[in-house]
């Protein structure tokens, strides 16, 4: 948001600057329109909307794949719980599982918009592990029930680890850069003709103007998948939580 507002703020300044500086130097309209500028600012305005939609896409694609990340680790705690209901000794892992779910949910979920993850859960999923692995399970069922729950944990702890990268990584700057130049191309190119503005041209410039900003924005504002504008939120891990309270309805924890 900081960089939106930092881009608002300069491109009004520098529109402000532009109209005041035409105003005062500028030659009166006349037959002085140029060929080659109109292209080039027809080109511009080609690689500034290749470059959003492109942008575009890697974004969405980006937030997709981390909400399907977010909802297979959601699952494998659901089964994971699951697995070790029926075990009557399990009471402490249920209790980790929840634990680590709410932890996600209230430690992850702040800091991943920072590309940030808190170390937290990941000792909760350790100490989890510990739990599991000290069961003393009687009769293969049991033994069964053990295996799947050290394989479900080994899949939260990959799913951890591939939800941090989705937090730690965002839209190259590239991107940006070259979104921005192309939009500054766009709207700087008719000014370098040097026309004393008129109402009409004012307002064509500012529609220039604000398609370009709108478009940048809207780019950085859905540039990260776990922060700005449809970002990924902790809704799979809530619906598990809801699902552990059905679990227990059918398999009563014992202490």
């Amino acid at each position: 948001m900081g960089w939106v507002a930092v881009l608002v703020v300069v491109s009004v300044a520098i529109v402000l600057i532009v109209f005041r500086v035409l105003r005062k130097k500028g030659r009166d309209d006349g037959d002085h329109s140029s060929s080659s500028v109109d292209f080039s600012a027809n080109l511009a305005l080609a690689v500034y909307l290749l470059v959003l939609a492109y942008a575009a896409v890697l974004c969405r694609d980006a937030l997709s794949v981390s909400e399907a990340d977010v909802q297979a680790e959601a699952e494998s705690l659901t089964e994971m719980y699951w697995s070790v209901a029926p075990v009557p000794e399990a009471a402490p892992v249920r209790s980790q599982i929840r634990q680590y779910t709410a932890q996600s949910v209230d430690l992850d979920w702040p800091l991943m918009a920072g590309r940030e993850m808190s170390p937290l859960p990941e000792q909760t999923l350790m100490d989890m592990r510990a739990t599991v692995l000290r069961l003393r399970p009687v009769g293969e069922e049991s033994k069964n029930l053990q295996q799947d729950a050290l394989d479900r944990i080994s899949e939260v702890f990959h799913a951890r680890v591939v939800r941090s990268d989705d937090a730690s990584t965002g839209l190259e700057s590239t991107f940006v850069i070259l979104l921005i130049l192309s939009g500054l191309l766009v709207i700087a190119l008719p000014w370098t003709l040097g026309v004393r503005p008129t109402t009409a041209s004012i307002v064509a410039d500012l529609v220039r103007v604000g398609v370009v900003l709108i478009g940048v924005c809207f780019i950085i504002l859905i540039s990260h998948p776990f922060g700005g504008l449809g970002a990924v939120e902790p809704d799979a891990f809530k619906a598990a939580q809801r699902q552990y309270d059905q679990i227990d309805g059918q398999f009563p924890a014992q202490p």
